[in-house]
């Protein structure tokens, strides 16, 4: 990781040349002595159970960007000390307006879909300062560019990222052009209902009786919710046919999860509906941040306002005395992987920008009411000054991931079970 010079670089680290504050790590009796953002960054692999879920563990191992999406909490909670300096907390600023947050936005959350594109999962929802979602997808690009071998044009990519949130400040009307990447995927595309349902089956783990039914009676009230807002379909259409427990993702992979098939139209399970329920997770320790631990509407309103099109059935459901959030899943959905998707730099600039719109319509959607306009020219007024900032920050901040994720792997490699002699 290199020094930088610039003003936040200065606030943040107080680096100095040769000083081992910007070192990737210095030896010290034979151990590796974190830096200081990274020992922030560090989560040891001994303070979670992966015994449920190894693939988790392997995943977060291999890559940079794999740890980075399991850090999400301390990564933004660092993010809000750094950058408290920078918070506007003036008449028109985030105290009195906080914007939308997407809570962990990342380029593993751009997702292609029947419906369209751009980023989803909406667990980490909030509000609060636009830097939360800014810096950590900039650190996001900085990873991919290196996973990529494409790290001499990081600072391009922050700047396309940078130039989307601007120009749709700017100009409202703004719509972001498709990137390739898009079209590739959706033409590969299949509608094949029965094929998708069966994978959704392979996927769904099975629950206890008591389990079961349990979960089932949780449902009820959520049923009841969706016809009364949806009373165009008919009754039987939120009727649960199959429940499980599901194990996906990375930063909410250890997250209680379930996935429910709904009846649909007709009995044919052809039309079945797939509901996803995700637990309302803790942000608690987020300084900077708004945000109730157990309200599921956080997430809904995230979805709603920063989604390019929001996923149908966005409720809540009460279960076990704790909340879960709900969303219906749509047949084709591909998120974009670090290291697969991307044939070109080129590619990975038209993604950052097209989420630099999305969320610089998303951040400021609804928060203003008949002062909107003037949040909006109050914001347009600093992000001149703000690239210079994202470019010094994330490029800090990625490479106290990078030694983060070396120190992760050294701890796991020591925590891992030796072999019988």
């Amino acid at each position: 990781m290199r020094c930088s010079t610039g003003p936040l670089a200065i606030a943040l680290l107080g680096c100095l040349v040769g000083s081992s504050a910007c070192a990737p790590g210095v030896e010290d009796g034979g151990e590796t002595e974190l830096s200081d953002g990274a020992a922030r960054l560090f989560v040891h692999p001994d303070s979670f159970d992966f015994t449920g879920n190894p693939e988790l563990l392997t995943r977060i191992r291999a890559t940079p960007h794999g740890y980075f999406r399991f850090i999400n909490i301390p990564f933004t909670r660092l993010v809000c000390q750094r950058l408290d300096h920078l918070i506007d907390t003036g008449p028109l600023g985030v105290d009195r307006f906080p914007f939308n947050l997407h809570g962990d936005a990342h380029l593993e959350q751009y997702a292609v879909t029947d419906l369209g594109r751009g980023l989803t999962d909406f667990d980490d929802s909030s509000e609060g300062p636009a830097w939360v979602d800014g810096m950590r997808f900039a650190v996001s690009l900085r990873l991919a560019a290196r996973a990529n071998g494409w790290e001499e044009r990081a600072d391009e990519m922050v700047t396309e990222f940078a130039r989307g949130y601007w120009d749709v400040i700017s100009d409202s009307t703004l719509t972001a052009p498709v990137p390739a990447v898009v079209t590739r995927y959706q033409a590969t595309f299949e509608h094949d209902s029965l094929a998708y349902l069966a994978w959704v089956d392979s996927i769904m783990q099975p629950l206890s009786e008591p389990d079961r039914l349990a979960l089932v009676a949780s449902l009820e009230p959520y049923a009841r919710l969706m016809r009364a807002t949806n009373p165009e379909l008919p009754n039987g259409f939120f009727e649960p046919i199959q429940v499980g427990a599901l194990q996906l993702g990375v930063g909410s992979a250890l997250e209680p999860k379930y996935l429910v098939r709904l009846a649909g139209e007709t009995r044919d399970p052809v039309d079945d509906v797939v509901v996803e329920l995700k637990r309302v997770r803790s942000l608690a320790g987020i300084p900077c941040i708004q945000a109730d631990d157990d309200d599921p509407f956080r997430v809904l309103q995230g979805g709603a306002r920063i989604a390019y099109q929001p996923f149908r059935f966005l409720g809540f459901v009460e279960h076990g005395g704790e909340m879960f959030w709900t969303h219906a899943w749509v047949a084709n959905y591909q998120e974009l992987k670090v290291e697969e998707s991307l044939e070109s730099p080129e590619e990975l600039a038209e993604v950052a920008y097209d989420v630099g719109v999305q969320l610089g319509l998303g951040h400021l959607r609804d928060i203003g009411g008949a002062f909107q306009q003037m949040i909006v020219v109050n914001v347009r007024n600093q992000l001149a000054e703000m690239e210079e900032e994202l470019q010094d920050g994330s490029r800090i901040l990625a490479g106290e991931v990078i030694e983060a994720w070396a120190a992760f792997v050294r701890a796991s490699d020591e925590s891992a079970p030796q072999p019988a002699p």
